[in-house]
């Protein structure tokens, strides 16, 4: 047979647990304010237009002002790549993406060579793109 417990030892046990508890419960407070002030992270628009005006030094226009490229979750915009302009839509969801593209498709006809999707990215090119311009852009993808 086994001797009672102490109830001494139960007591520094209690004792334990509550300090181990208000630690645990300091660091998880401590952890949300500083959360709540750190910045938010950049969209994928933001961290976009800052690839393409930064690090390219194209002019970006946001929004596009394009009503299909308007409806895109997550921004859309404007620019020009070796002379060549682009509508670039950012969608938020893989079927959203889908959706600008058959818009694209049933307003615009033959767009062979100037609409693509890569993604939760659609592309519409004034003129057919060639690929260092295609590349261009897809640097900045995120």
């Amino acid at each position: 047979m086994s001797a009672a417990p102490d109830p001494l030892e139960w007591l520094a046990l209690r004792i334990a647990l509550v300090a181990v508890a208000s630690i645990v419960a300091v660091v998880g407070v401590v952890w949300k304010i500083r959360d709540s002030r750190l910045p938010p992270p950049p969209t994928r628009l933001e961290q976009t237009i800052r690839c393409l005006h930064g690090e390219k030094g194209l002019d970006v226009v946001s929004p596009a002002g394009d009503p299909v490229s308007s409806t895109a979750g997550d921004g859309s915009l404007k620019t020009k790549v070796e002379g060549n302009g682009a509508v670039v839509s950012l969608a938020s969801s893989v079927e959203q993406a889908k959706k600008i593209f058959r818009y694209y498709h049933a307003l615009g006809g033959d767009l062979e060579g100037k609409l693509e999707r890569r993604g939760l990215t659609v592309y519409l090119w004034e003129r057919t793109a060639s690929p260092t311009q295609r590349q261009g852009l897809y640097d900045c993808e995120y």
